[in-house]
């Protein structure tokens, strides 16, 4: 059986709607599904099987149809970030939130009551599970699977689990629940205890209490999918915000599954490109290129093959932020990325790497922009990173005559 596990973080859930519709169009379903606060929520929406109807909720609905709140309010809240590094900030709020001074989320309820249908979600033939917790001058956990949850109530638990401290907090049988988060974030356990071995994991945070948690589920094959980005505040409804996730959701979806290739860009997958390809290219550098990396570099050893693969190239990998195992295809792509981040192309579209190589090829000796090449926003000037641009530079035109 194969699960779906979905972390809590807000509004920056909408990364999830972007990370699910690339799953399904990959082929990929799902016999469980687990989430804590707007996990939860997407998560019933997954299995009402209305993921259109979610996505169209998060790109039309602005905040005023989630909370009662005036826009002053709404514009110093919604960077908030509910993390482990903001904790006093966290609790501040929860005393608040215990005293109903926190933000009224009525109308949210109201959204769920009128496009939730429980009894699909209920007939779907999935597990769900959701997490929350009750306030008894301590945090009780409360876990919980659909069938422990009293018909019609649903909705009731749901809005318990994505009770975040800044909203006044929600009250169910004469208990005080909080957001889920504050017990499990990430719930992999209610899955792995329904004898799941296979689970995909939609991240929306990249934290070490996350790290940790993943790290406690060895025994089973958890796929990971994280934002290569930051998010955003965790109540930011703004519709740019909202688009940029739920695009950036299913571009990161894609190449995680190599569908896409890239480091920080995304490209088709094209297999011209492998790892003997570029490794092969890096071994055809001139005498004179590598010379020119070496004073370039400070290196101080003679221009051989050896000299390049033991000091030039590890300097290069360093230098643009590549992962200490980078491979050559990592270094080949992104000395070409630079060429794009240098010229503000925008990073969240898919690129046909062939056109990309092409493209920098031909302005590699000219001051023509190349931003007008892929039809995005003018260049801004960059003058910063002059070595790097140096290096990469004497290397594309290397390539670029073998």
């Amino acid at each position: 059986m194969k699960g779906l596990i979905l972390e809590g973080g807000g509004t920056k859930g909408a990364y999830q709607i972007g990370a699910y519709k690339a799953l399904r169009e990959l082929g990929i379903d799902f016999q469980g599904v687990a989430g804590t606060s707007i996990g939860a929520l997407n998560g019933a929406y997954i299995l009402q099987n209305d993921i259109e109807v979610m996505e169209d909720i998060w790109l039309t609905y602005d905040y005023t149809h989630f909370m009662n709140i005036d826009e002053d309010s709404y514009e110093r809240f919604k960077n908030i970030d509910f993390t482990a590094k903001n904790f006093n900030t966290v609790i501040e709020l929860i005393n608040k939130a215990r005293k109903n001074e926190g933000i009224d989320i009525t109308p949210l309820r109201e959204l769920l009551e009128k496009t939730l249908n429980e009894d699909a979600i209920r007939n779907s033939n999935k597990d769900f599970g959701l997490v929350t917790v009750w306030w008894d001058k301590k945090i009780n956990p409360h876990p919980l699977y659909i069938e422990d949850i009293p018909k019609g109530r649903l909705v009731d638990y749901l809005i318990a689990s994505s009770s975040l401290p800044i909203f006044q907090l929600d009250t169910m049988d004469d208990k005080l629940y909080l957001d889920g988060m504050f017990y499990d974030n990430m719930p992999i356990k209610l899955l792995e205890d329904k004898g799941y071995k296979d689970v995909v994991v939609i991240r929306l945070l990249d934290d070490f209490l996350g790290k940790i948690n993943l790290n406690r589920h060895q025994d089973i094959n958890v796929k990971v999918i994280i934002p290569s980005e930051n998010l955003g505040g965790s109540l930011n409804k703004d519709k740019d915000s909202v688009e940029k996730n739920i695009n950036l959701g299913y571009l990161d979806t894609m190449k995680a599954y190599d569908r896409y290739e890239g480091i920080k860009y995304f490209f088709n997958a094209e297999y011209k490109y492998d790892e003997q390809y570029c490794f092969e290219k890096f071994k055809l550098l001139s005498k004179e290129t590598i010379e020119s990396l070496s004073n370039l570099l400070g290196v101080k050893r003679d221009p051989s093959l050896r000299t390049l693969m033991e000091s030039i190239i590890p300097k290069i990998g360093d230098m643009l932020n590549l992962h200490k195992e980078f491979s050559y295809k990592d270094l080949f792509y992104s000395i070409y990325e630079k060429k794009l981040e240098e010229n503000s192309i925008n990073r969240l579209r898919l690129y046909d790497f062939n056109k990309v190589i092409d493209v920098v090829n031909k302005n590699i000796n000219c001051n023509k922009a190349m931003a007008s090449n892929f039809e995005v926003r003018p260049i801004l000037s960059l003058q910063k990173n002059k070595l790097t641009k140096s290096i990469t530079n004497c290397i594309i035109k290397d390539i670029k005559n073998q």
